[in-house]
């Protein structure tokens, strides 16, 4: 209400607070939103066209390289899916999906990086956690205790996830190794999801 411009409101879904607004433009001739806004096919886009003139993208970074953190992921390459409990199964999971199929690519990688996926909604015991990850002929393989794990913000590893916190699921990846779906050199492709 205080700028007089069309906004991205967030409200909690439990209490009704305003919990994120952004203006659609920092013009006011843009200032339009007669044409409704969409998602992305991607899992992580929201759409605003502004009329004729603009289009607002608003995305969640919920992807980066905690090594590098100086370089961004570009979030064109990188999605959030929902991957069903029977496609789960028939690829090759064992036991319940739990969270989001996380697919990301990442350019200019050195032979071994990590990548941190952030993640909420997820609950349990950290130990019965399962990383699972597409492999090259289409079937997840579950990811080796020793190159994955859990943890907080501040990387604390729990033992207990709670639904409302964030948590990193951070994963070691080869260029061109057992969980790499691209073939260009110097380029890692990854598909994960979480499994209990």
């Amino acid at each position: 209400m205080e700028t007089g411009m069309w906004q991205y409101i967030m409200l909690d879904f439990e209490t009704g607070e305003t919990v994120f607004t952004m203006d659609i433009s920092d013009k006011p001739g843009y200032n339009n939103m007669a044409i409704g806004m969409y998602a992305g096919n991607s899992g992580n886009a929201l759409y605003c066209p502004t009329g004729y003139l603009e289009l607002l993208r608003l995305q969640d970074r919920f992807v980066y390289l905690p090594e590098m953190p100086y370089r961004k992921v570009d979030l064109d390459q990188t999605m959030r899916n929902v991957l069903s409990q029977e496609k789960f199964a028939a690829d090759g999971g064992q036991g319940d999906v739990e969270g989001w199929l996380n697919t990301i690519t990442i350019e200019n990688v050195h032979p071994n990086t990590t990548v941190a996926i952030r993640m909420k909604g997820i609950s349990g015991e950290t130990g019965s956690l399962k990383l699972y990850a597409y492999g090259t002929d289409g079937t997840l393989k579950e990811v080796p205790t020793e190159k994955w794990h859990i943890q907080t913000e501040d990387g604390e590893t729990p033992d207990t996830l709670t639904e409302d916190v964030l948590y990193e699921v951070h994963m070691t990846v080869e260029d061109g190794g057992d969980f790499d779906l691209s073939e260009t050199e110097k380029e890692i492709k990854i598909s994960a999801v979480l499994g209990i």
